[in-house]
């Protein structure tokens, strides 16, 4: 649950900081498209990574939880 909140935290700030930029150049006046477009792009940007280092855990290390199993 810690860590779910830590995301969504962190989408939401970062949909925040996407936002801001695109407010100082002028692109596009802030909508609520932009807000799900941005948040979405990030989610699966997060969502990526994550699974990206899950599979690095999981298949190119070699045993990762075998500190674990000497304790």
């Amino acid at each position: 649950m810690k860590f779910f909140i830590g995301v969504i935290s962190a989408v939401i700030i970062l949909t925040g900081a996407t936002l801001t930029v695109l407010a100082l150049w002028d692109i596009q006046p802030i909508s609520w498209s932009i807000i799900w477009r941005s948040g979405a792009t990030i989610a699966i940007v997060c969502i990526t990574a994550l699974v990206m280092w899950l599979v690095r855990v999981l298949f190119f290390k070699k045993d990762p939880f075998r500190s674990r199993k000497e304790n």
